[in-house]
């Protein structure tokens, strides 16, 4: 399936086509809106009513949510994640193949990716239907959540034989579910993650990194974390659990050691980023510093990466390709914050091993937007 500025298009006019024939269906003589565009001349409601028009998208999709059906889930309305991916197709000459990269069992994903970034930027997709799908996995979330115990210090889970002790309630899908995408891959691919250096960038509040220690058997798990309320969550997590196997990091990683400026939204510390266009227009400013991959891990075997860093993804790989080219790990990488994240980060792995096999996996099936993530990872007959 090739991707480029006339498939975009044509998604677009597909979008388009849809809502407007299902406004058509559900239009009543009563409706009053319905009575207002007919007191006007046909070639000015096609301008003025246009799901594209954005005071329009803004009415219609206000509309909608008064009509929020049960087995629904919310599309935010210019999602800074859909804008940035739109601002990157009109900017760049898109050609993108994804035969090249993932099996034709992802396509359907693929697909689901770009629509659901630009229903964020037509009117009248405030909600879509659930899927059968996503509808189990409601079932599994609340299955979650029902063997979450409270503790005096945080939280207790116990899945699969394993204790597990959070500062917070934050037992996610992403993690606790989809275990970060491994349970999607190959039998060999964890054994060939086993006994090896496990970087975890973006620890947040060290939830997958304890996850990855108890299923995965690292050597050791780096977590990074430059924001330092973050930071101290980690380490309260990994004296939760009673640990010496896993080590903070207060740094972030990018392409060459600097000091960046770092945007915090004291509300949402998780959205932490040094892309000011997809951060919160509240949020704080502070200094941190960065690092690169192959600086840290000179003396390290990695087998892992896991990554998610508000859209500084591709810049923390190019930092890092020398231990990819060396180690070959298997990389888990947020792929939904920017357009050039889920354009240019498949094409730059594997110019760099030419071994590597992609997914496109969802880590949260009942978010449209959030939790995609490219995997990367060794085909061992090459």
């Amino acid at each position: 399936m090739l991707i480029n500025k006339s498939y975009i298009f044509s998604r677009i006019e597909l979008l388009v086509k849809e809502k407007q024939d299902s406004l058509l269906s559900t239009k009543t003589e009563d409706d009053k809106l319905y009575k207002i565009k007919l007191r006007f001349p046909n070639w000015f409601r096609n301008i003025i009513f246009h799901p594209l028009n954005p005071a329009y998208s803004v009415l219609v999709q206000y509309k909608a949510s008064k009509r929020k059906k049960k087995n629904q889930i919310n599309i935010r309305l210019l999602h800074p994640f859909a804008i940035d991916f739109m601002q990157y197709c009109y900017t760049h000459d898109v050609e993108f193949d994804t035969d090249l990269y993932y099996p034709k069992e992802d396509e359907p994903r693929i697909i689901s990716f770009i629509d659901n970034r630009l229903k964020s930027l037509i009117a009248g997709f405030n909600q879509i239907e659930l899927s059968q799908s996503q509808m189990n996995m409601y079932i599994k979330r609340q299955e979650l959540l029902n063997k979450t115990k409270k503790i005096p210090e945080g939280y207790h889970l116990t899945l699969d034989g394993n204790n597990y002790y959070l500062p917070d309630n934050t037992f996610e899908e992403h993690t606790y579910i989809h275990e970060y995408g491994l349970v999607h891959l190959p039998e060999y691919v964890k054994d060939y993650i086993k006994g090896k250096d496990f970087l975890d960038v973006g620890a947040y509040l060290g939830d997958t990194s304890i996850l990855l220690l108890r299923k995965y058997n690292p050597t050791h798990i780096y977590a990074y974390e430059p924001v330092e309320e973050n930071a101290d969550n980690v380490r309260n997590t990994i004296r939760l659990n009673n640990t010496d196997k896993i080590s903070v990091i207060q740094k972030g990683l990018g392409e060459k050691e600097a000091m960046l400026d770092i945007y915090i939204d004291p509300d949402k510390l998780s959205a932490s980023s040094i892309n000011n266009s997809i951060s919160d227009p509240n949020a704080q400013k502070k200094q941190i510093h960065i690092t690169t991959i192959d600086n840290e891990c000179k003396d390290r075997k990695i087998g892992l990466i896991k990554m998610d860093i508000e859209g500084a993804e591709y810049s923390a790989i190019k930092g890092g390709l020398e231990t990819i080219i060396r180690d070959k790990p298997v990389l888990l990488i947020s792929a939904y914050h920017t357009g050039k994240d889920f354009f240019e980060i498949p094409p730059m792995l594997k110019a760099a091993v030419s071994s590597y096999q992609f997914r496109l996996i969802d880590l949260e099936e009942i978010s449209p937007i959030t939790e995609k993530i490219i995997v990367a990872y060794p085909s061992l007959d090459k």
